[in-house]
C-alpha cells in the first residue's frame, strides 16, 4: 500500500500564470461574492464514492417493471441494475444543463408484443459492462439552485431532468419510454436518485454563505479535449442578493495540476472583510471605510476616508537663567493672547488598500496643518506671545504577502508597514524661536510616527474560507490549499482531498481470475486491512476475481484503517469470460429490416470479433449486420456467433428466430422467464389456444438446447458453458400455423 497525500493532476488549457495575468486588476465574479470551480472528473469521483457507500449500506438501484407502448408493444425491465451517475458537460447542451449518464451494470430488457391474446418476446437485450448501454438525460442545474436539503446538503437529482432515454439496441421510441419510466422509478423509489454535491457548513468566520446559490458549467470551446468544470456562485452575508449572470470570462479557471479554484471577489474582500475590520476594530477613532470601483470590471479598492488618532497635548518648557521661562505647545493664542492648548490629532486618511502584483498593498499620504504656540516671561517687557502653523506630513506603505493555512482553511495577509512622518516649519514667522518650533515639531513627529506605526501594524483579519470552501465538497472531502494570489480578486488554487482512507482505483471491471492492484491512501500514515466479498485480496491490495463467473455481479473491496477504523471501498464488476452479443435474442419475420449486433469482449486483448452464423439462412456482414431471408416457411433458429480472432476460445452467441408471421392465438405463460436457468433447473410452461375448441399443443425448442416434456416442462441441459437464450414454441395441434412462444435464458453455474 501507499501512504501520505496524493494529488491528482489534470491537464488544463492554461497554466496558473496565464490565469493570474488575465485576472490582474480585474474582478471576474460578475458581482458574486465567491465562485467555486471544480473539474468535472472530480464530481464523478464523488458520485462513485457515494454509490459505493450506498451499496455498503444495502441500497441498490435494481429496476424491474413493464412500460406499455402504442400498438401492443411493451418494454420490460428485468433486474436492471444501475451504476453510479456520471456528469458530463457539452457545448450542445442548453445553458446551465449537464448531461447525466447512469450506466447499466447488469440485467435484461425485453421488447414484447401482445397480439390476439398472446404475448411474444420480440427481442432481449442482456446488459453487461463494456457494452456502453446506459440511462441518459440532461439535468437542469437550475433545479438545484440554492436547494439545501434539511438545511445541510446541496444535492443534484433527476426530478426535473429532460430527454431521458435508455440507450439500448431497442427501437428509439422504446428507448424514450423506458428512459421516462426509469426516471420516474428513480424519483419514486430512491428519493429522486439524489447525489450530494456538497454540504453547507456553518462555521465561525467572515465568509458565511447566504441567499440563493447558482450553478453553471464552464467548458473551453477552443479545446476539444476539455471536459469542463462545474461552477458554484455563492452569495455571502456581505451581499446576499448575489450577482448578475453566473459566468466567468475565462474559458478555464482551474489551472494545470489542480482540480479546484476558489475566487473571493475583491468587493467581498475589500468592501466586506477589510471594511468591516477597520470600521469595527477602530470605531473609537471614527474610522470610516469606503469600497470603490473605477470601472465595471476593475477590482475594488478600499479607502479610509475619516478618522484620526488623538495623541494629546504636546508641549515642552524652557528657561534661560532665573528669570526667563516659557513653553512651546500645540495650539494657539486666543484673542486675549492667552494660551489655548489643543490636542494633536493624527489623521489616518486618505489611505488606500488595493490589489497589486498579487499582494494587498496599503498606501497613503496624510498631510495636516498643526498650530504651535509659544509664551515666555521676559523681565522688564510684556513678554513673548506668538503662534504659527507648521505642515505635518506622513506616508504609509505596506505590501502584504498572502499565505494559506490548509488545516484551518484560512488565508492570511501579512506585512510590516513602513511609516515616515516629517514637518515643514518654514511658514512660521519670528525665526528667533525657530529652534523651539523645530523641537516641538520633532516631538510631534516622533509621537505621530509611533502611533501610526502601531495603528497600521495591527494584523489584517484572516479570510476564513472554511464555509465556502467546503460547500461543494461532500462527505470527508476538503479543499487542500496549494497557493493563493491577489491579482484583483482573491484566488486560491488547490485540489480536493480526503483526509481519511481513499481507495484507488475507485472501480474496475474484471473477468474470471483476472487481477487488479488496489492502493489505499491514508493521511495519517497508518496501515490498512483489505477485504473482499466474492474474490480474494492480499495484504498488499492485489485483488483476484473468482475463477468462475456465471453472470454479471458486483464485489466490494474495503480498506480499513487499522488504527482509526475509518474505511473506504471500491467497486469491482465481475463479468463472465467471453463475448456478450447484443441483442441476445431477436424474433424476426421474413423480409424484416436488418438487425445490427455488437459484442463486448472479456478476456481478450481487444474488442475485435469475427462474425459467423449457423445455419446459413439470411445474410451477415463482417460488421455484424444480419438480414433475414425474403421467405420463411416454418419457424427456425439462426445462431449468430462473435469470436475473438486473437483468442478463439472467447466467443459469444445470439439467437435469431425466424417466423413466417408473428406468433398469435396461442398464449404461452410465462412469455419470458425473468431469472436465468442454470444447469438442470426446470421451468413449467402452459399454453392456451385462444378461440380454439381443441387446446392441445405440441412443444418444441429453438434451438434444441435442453428438453421439454409433452406437458410443457422445460429442463435446462446439465452443462452450460456460456449464457444462451432458448425459445420455447407451442404449436396448435389442429392448426400448425398457429403458435406461441416463451423465452428462457440459460446461464452457467457459479
Amino acid at each position: 500500500m501507499t501512504t501520505g497525500p496524493a494529488h491528482r493532476t489534470r491537464l488544463a488549457a492554461y497554466p496558473a500564470n496565464t490565469i493570474l495575468s488575465w485576472m490582474q486588476g480585474r474582478t471576474v465574479t460578475q458581482g458574486w461574492d465567491v465562485v467555486c470551480a471544480v473539474a468535472f472528473d472530480k464530481i464523478n469521483e464523488w458520485f462513485l464514492e457515494q454509490y459505493v457507500e450506498r451499496l455498503s449500506g444495502g441500497e441498490d438501484a435494481v429496476i424491474s417493471g413493464s412500460v406499455p407502448q402504442a400498438g401492443g408493444i411493451s418494454v420490460q425491465a428485468v433486474d436492471l441494475t444501475l451504476g453510479p451517475p456520471l456528469i458530463s458537460f457539452s457545448k450542445t447542451f442548453p445553458a446551465n444543463y449537464v448531461g447525466l449518464t447512469i450506466n447499466f451494470l447488469s440485467g435484461r430488457v425485453d421488447v414484447l408484443q401482445t397480439n390476439g391474446g398472446a404475448t411474444t418476446v420480440l427481442s432481449t437485450q442482456v446488459v453487461t459492462p463494456g457494452d456502453d448501454y446506459a440511462l441518459t438525460g440532461v439535468v437542469p442545474l437550475a433545479s438545484v439552485q440554492g436547494e439545501v436539503q434539511n438545511g445541510h446538503d446541496v444535492v443534484i437529482d433527476v426530478v426535473n431532468g429532460e430527454a431521458f432515454a435508455a440507450k439500448l439496441q431497442i427501437p428509439e421510441g422504446a428507448q424514450t419510454l423506458l428512459g421516462q419510466f426509469m426516471q420516474n422509478w428513480l424519483v419514486n423509489n430512491l428519493k429522486g436518485y439524489q447525489y450530494k454535491l456538497g454540504t453547507l457548513v456553518s462555521a465561525a468566520g467572515n465568509l458565511q454563505p447566504s441567499g440563493t446559490f447558482q450553478f453553471a458549467t464552464q467548458i473551453d470551446e477552443t479545446d476539444q479535449s476539455d471536459t469542463g468544470r462545474l461552477l458554484l456562485f455563492i452569495p455571502t452575508t456581505y451581499n446576499p442578493g448575489g450577482g448578475s449572470e453566473p459566468s466567468l470570462g475565462l474559458a478555464d479557471i482551474v489551472p494545470q495540476g489542480c482540480s479546484t479554484a476558489l475566487i473571493v471577489s475583491s468587493d467581498a474582500l475589500f468592501g466586506g472583510v477589510l471594511k468591516s475590520f477597520y470600521e469595527n476594530t477602530f470605531s473609537n477613532y471614527g474610522v470610516q471605510a469606503t469600497a470603490n470601483q473605477n470601472g465595471l470590471d476593475e477590482a475594488y479598492t478600499l479607502t479610509l476616508t475619516a478618522g484620526g488618532i488623538d495623541i494629546g497635548n504636546q508641549e515642552f518648557g524652557f528657561m534661560q537663567g532665573t528669570a526667563f521661562a516659557g513653553s512651546v505647545f500645540s495650539g494657539r493664542l486666543n484673542s486675549w493672547d492667552a494660551e489655548q492648548q489643543e490636542s494633536v490629532t493624527v489623521p489616518v486618511f486618505p489611505v488606500q488598500l488595493q490589489a497589486s502584483s498579487n499582494q494587498v498593498v496599503i498606501s497613503g499620504r496624510m498631510q495636516w496643518p498643526q498650530d504651535l504656540g509659544i509664551i515666555a516671561n521676559v523681565p522688564r517687557s510684556e513678554g513673548i506671545k506668538n503662534w504659527g502653523t507648521i505642515t505635518m506630513a506622513a506616508t504609509v506603505e505596506c505590501q502584504t504577502t498572502a499565505s494559506v493555512t490548509a488545516v484551518k482553511d484560512t488565508v492570511s495577509l501579512n506585512g510590516t508597514p513602513s511609516v515616515s512622518v516629517g514637518f515643514d516649519a518654514s511658514g512660521i514667522a519670528n525665526t528667533n524661536f525657530s529652534g523651539d518650533w523645530n523641537q516641538l515639531g520633532g516631538q510631534i513627529t516622533a509621537a505621530s510616527q509611533q502611533v501610526l506605526a502601531a495603528f497600521f501594524d495591527v494584523p489584517l483579519p484572516d479570510v476564513n474560507a472554511f464555509a465556502v470552501s467546503n460547500l461543494l465538497f461532500p462527505g470527508k472531502n476538503i479543499l487542500d490549499f496549494r497557493s493563493v494570489y491577489v491579482p484583483g480578486d482573491l484566488v486560491i488554487f488547490g485540489d480536493v482531498m480526503t483526509p481519511g482512507v481513499v481507495v484507488s482505483p475507485g472501480s474496475a471491471t474484471l473477468g474470471p481470475a483476472q487481477t487488479q492492484q488496489f492502493s489505499a491512501i491514508i493521511g495519517t500514515g497508518d496501515t490498512v486491512q483489505w477485504s473482499a466479498s466474492a474474490g480474494t485480496i492480499t495484504s498488499s491490495g492485489l485483488y483476484t476475481a473468482p475463477s468462475t463467473i456465471g453472470q454479471v455481479g458486483l464485489d466490494q473491496i474495503v480498506a480499513t484503517d487499522t488504527q482509526s477504523g475509518d474505511a473506504a471501498a471500491a467497486l469491482v464488476t465481475l463479468v463472465p469470460q467471453g463475448a456478450q452479443v447484443s441483442p441476445a435474442f431477436v424474433l424476426m419475420q421474413q423480409s424484416a429490416p436488418a438487425q445490427e449486433f455488437s459484442a463486448a469482449v472479456t478476456g481478450a486483448p481487444n474488442q475485435q470479433v469475427n462474425w459467423s452464423m449457423e445455419p446459413q439462412v439470411g445474410t451477415l456482414t463482417p460488421q455484424g449486420l444480419y438480414t433475414p431471408p425474403a421467405t420463411v416457411t416454418a419457424p427456425q433458429a439462426v445462431t449468430i456467433t462473435a469470436t475473438s480472432p486473437s483468442e478463439p476460445s472467447i466467443r459469444g452467441t445470439a439467437l435469431v428466430t425466424l417466423f413466417p408471421s408473428l406468433p398469435s392465438v396461442v398464449a404461452v405463460t410465462p412469455p419470458e422467464v425473468t431469472s436465468p436457468l442454470t444447469p438442470g433447473q426446470t421451468q413449467q410452461f402452459h399454453a392456451t389456444a385462444n378461440g380454439l375448441s381443441d387446446q392441445s399443443v405440441t412443444w418444441s425448442l429453438l434451438p434444441p438446447v435442453g428438453q421439454i416434456s409433452p406437458d410443457g416442462l422445460y429442463t435446462a441441459p446439465e452443462t452450460i458453458t456460456a449464457p444462451q437464450p432458448v425459445l420455447v414454441v407451442a404449436t396448435s395441434a389442429v392448426a400448425s400455423v398457429l403458435y406461441g412462444t416463451g423465452l428462457v435464458m440459460l446461464a452457467p453455474g457459479e
